[in-house]
């Protein structure tokens, strides 16, 4: 890579929320609409590519699990190269950068390099999943916590684990939809009550968002399995109880969110 460039080049950080592109920020899509060259995750919705830059050069660089088409140190490599040639760079992350995507190491490749930056806030999945579900994660008198846990790690990591026990508030796995039965056996066993509801909300901030609503207690025995290939996030806590109580039964019951939104 060549470049006559000789002014400092600049790292946006952009956050691109966790679907469509209208959830992205007016000041997001501003800095993507300038960019010269843009480095983009998976998880992005196709709508993205509509407004990249069309003199812009586009490097896919995503990273899920056990699919990495660039290691995390290509992509710090990468970001330094470019901002060396004097380029504004736009790295599009998906949610909100600032949670599980690696954002601090990216910062500090660049940090090490003097190389100019800026962090852009996006809607992250957790705050999408329960809009898609039309509910609070935080109730007065009810739910007045939230925790935001790991789940690649968190059954490994009994750090993670610290003051769960009776825990007033809603608990959010990202990245767990895989380990449902495990994780709600670790819950139980930290103190979280069996009958608190659990729901796995699938595809968040999409049209085609679904959500499946059953118990620790059940989800022990049974598990919760995807329904899409898309991602997933795993709610605990009595702020889920009405979703529960709208259902017939305890068992794993599929929802749809498509027939609320098309109502609009």
């Amino acid at each position: 890579m060549s470049s006559n460039k000789t002014e400092q080049g600049f790292v946006s950080f952009v956050s691109g929320g966790p679907g469509p592109v209208d959830l992205l920020t007016l000041r997001g899509k501003a800095r993507i609409e300038r960019a010269e060259v843009i480095l983009y995750d998976a998880l992005l919705d196709p709508s993205f590519l509509e407004i990249f830059p069309e003199s812009a050069q586009i490097l896919y660089v995503g990273k899920r699990a056990k699919e990495h088409y660039r290691t995390q140190t290509e992509i710090n490599a990468l970001l330094v190269e470019f901002a060396h040639q004097g380029k504004k760079v736009v790295r599009l992350k998906g949610g909100d950068a600032s949670i599980f995507g690696r954002l601090s190491e990216e910062i500090q490749s660049l940090e090490t390099a003097g190389i100019p930056y800026e962090v852009i806030p996006g809607v992250s999945s957790v705050t999408a999943g329960a809009a898609d579900l039309g509910l609070s994660l935080t109730v007065r008198g009810l739910s007045r916590q939230i925790i935001i846990l790991d789940g690649h790690t968190i059954l490994e990591d009994e750090r993670s684990w610290m003051g769960m026990e009776n825990f007033p508030g809603t608990i959010a796995i990202l990245m767990g939809s895989q380990k449902t039965k495990e994780l709600s056996e670790r819950l139980v066993q930290k103190g979280v009550l069996p009958n608190t509801p659990i729901v796995l909300l699938e595809n968040a901030g999409n049209p085609n968002a679904t959500y499946t609503v059953s118990t620790l207690a059940n989800t022990m025995l049974e598990g919760m399995g995807k329904q899409t290939k898309g991602p997933g996030i795993l709610y605990v806590g009595e702020a889920l109880r009405p979703l529960l109580e709208n259902t017939k039964t305890i068992q794993n019951v599929i929802h749809s969110t498509s027939s609320f939104l098309e109502s609009l």
